[in-house]
């Protein structure tokens, strides 16, 4: 996996022939933070919870939801993000709250409503280029998470979601 990462963000640098654009460098961080994961989250290995779990000091499962603003980050503040991301990450799951990262592809396609009654979607609420699952005991937990998350410097906004398998759902399967 890392190699494959790896090689997509050289595979662009070759391709452009030069640094990557301020855009792509959101991913590149948001990758540093999956390789920092990846493989050791328990959530690949262990089924899902429901969310509304009642027991004493159980844990609930929560998403942060991470969207690019434009922003224009000198070379050295890339290097510095990412490293912070990094240690964020590492923090976290050493705290036991098992993030679960998935980076999204910058090509995508928006489906708008077919009305726009009562439609939000105006297209300035940043980019959506990532997702994080993690266990937290609260909301307010998840909160705190988000707003310690490095990002928040670099043009990054977090929106925090508690989440659970729809009704009669089979658990999802992790990779």
């Amino acid at each position: 996996m890392k190699s494959i990462l790896r090689g997509k963000v050289i595979a662009h640098i070759n391709r452009s022939g030069s640094r990557p654009r301020p855009r792509w460098l959101s991913y590149v961080a948001l990758v540093v933070v999956a390789l920092a994961s990846y493989g050791t989250s328990p959530l690949a290995q262990t089924p899902s919870v429901p969310a509304t779990t009642d027991k004493p000091g159980s844990m609930k499962h929560f998403a942060l939801i991470f969207r690019q603003h434009p922003t224009q980050l000198s070379e050295a503040d890339q290097k510095r993000r990412s490293q912070e991301v990094r240690e964020w990450a590492l923090r976290q799951n050493r705290e036991d709250h098992k993030l679960d990262p998935r980076l999204l592809d910058q090509d995508g396609q928006r489906v708008e409503p077919k009305t726009n009654r009562g439609s939000t979607a105006n297209g300035d609420d940043g980019k959506l280029v990532a997702v994080t699952f993690l266990e937290a005991h609260n909301i307010a937990e998840a909160v705190t998470m988000a707003q310690s998350h490095p990002g928040r410097h670099y043009g990054v906004s977090v929106e925090v979601r508690a989440w659970t398998s729809p009704p009669g759902a089979p658990p999802p399967s992790r990779p």
